[in-house]
C-alpha cells in the first residue's frame, strides 16, 4: 500500500514536469515569430545595402564623369572645340584639342579627342585621335539613359524639364558664348525593379 502510494506521488510528479499541448502550441508559434522577424530584418536589411549600393555607384559615377568633361572643356579654347549648338538646342558629342601651351602667343595643341554618348549602349566614350588607326578610347561611364531625366521616354518635341532644352538626350551639351553647359543623367534598375537615377548640370568656361 505504501509502495502504491509512492508511485502515485511519483506519477503526478512526472506529469507536472511535463509540457501541455497548449503550451507546446504557444511556444513554438512564439519561435516561429521570432524567427519571421529575423528573416523580414535581414531581407530589409539586404535590401537598404542594395539601395545604398546603387545610390552611391550612381552618385560616385556621375561626379567622376563630369569632373573628367569639365576638365576636357577647360583644357581647350572655344576655336579649337566644333560647334556646339545654342539653346534650345544641343550636342551630345564634342571634338576639341587640348592646348598643352603657348609659345609667342601661339597655342601648342595635342592629337583631337572626343567625347561622345553612345546611344545604343547607353555609355559616355572618350576617345583620342577618333577614326584613326592609332586611337585610343576608353568608357568614361554606362548606365546613361536615352533622355536626360524628366524629358520622359521618347522625344516629343517639348521641353519637359523645363530647362531650356528640347528632348536632349542622357550626354547634353549647349553654347553660350565661351561656356559650355553640360547636362548628364545616370540611371540604374536594381533586382526589385527600383530605379535610382542621378542628375548633374554644370556650366564649363573654356580657356582663353
Amino acid at each position: 500500500m505504501r509502495l502504491l502510494r509512492k508511485s502515485r506521488r511519483l506519477g503526478v510528479g512526472v506529469a507536472k514536469a511535463g509540457f501541455s499541448v497548449l503550451e507546446l502550441v504557444i511556444g513554438t508559434s512564439i519561435l516561429a515569430l521570432i524567427m519571421g522577424n529575423i528573416v523580414m530584418l535581414q531581407g530589409a536589411t539586404g535590401n537598404a545595402y542594395e539601395s545604398g549600393v546603387f545610390g552611391s555607384t550612381l552618385e560616385e559615377g556621375a561626379d567622376i564623369t563630369m569632373d573628367r568633361i569639365a576638365l576636357a572643356i577647360m583644357s581647350t579654347s572655344v576655336d579649337r572645340l566644333d560647334e556646339v549648338l545654342t539653346a534650345p538646342s544641343f550636342v551630345s558629342s564634342i571634338e576639341y584639342e587640348v592646348v598643352t601651351d603657348v609659345v609667342e602667343g601661339v597655342p601648342v595643341v595635342g592629337l583631337p579627342e572626343r567625347i561622345e554618348f553612345d546611344t545604343p549602349n547607353g555609355r559616355i566614350l572618350w576617345t583620342r585621335n577618333p577614326d584613326e588607326d592609332d586611337q585610343m578610347q576608353l568608357t568614361w561611364s554606362k548606365f546613361v539613359p536615352g533622355l536626360l531625366e524628366g524629358e520622359g521616354a521618347v522625344p516629343n518635341g517639348v521641353d519637359d524639364n523645363e530647362n531650356g532644352i528640347t528632348d536632349e538626350q542622357g550626354l547634353a551639351f549647349n553654347r553660350d558664348a565661351s561656356q559650355i553647359t553640360v547636362r548628364l543623367t545616370l540611371s540604374r534598375t536594381d533586382s526589385h525593379g527600383v530605379v535610382y537615377t542621378r542628375t548633374r548640370s554644370r556650366r564649363i568656361t573654356c580657356r582663353n
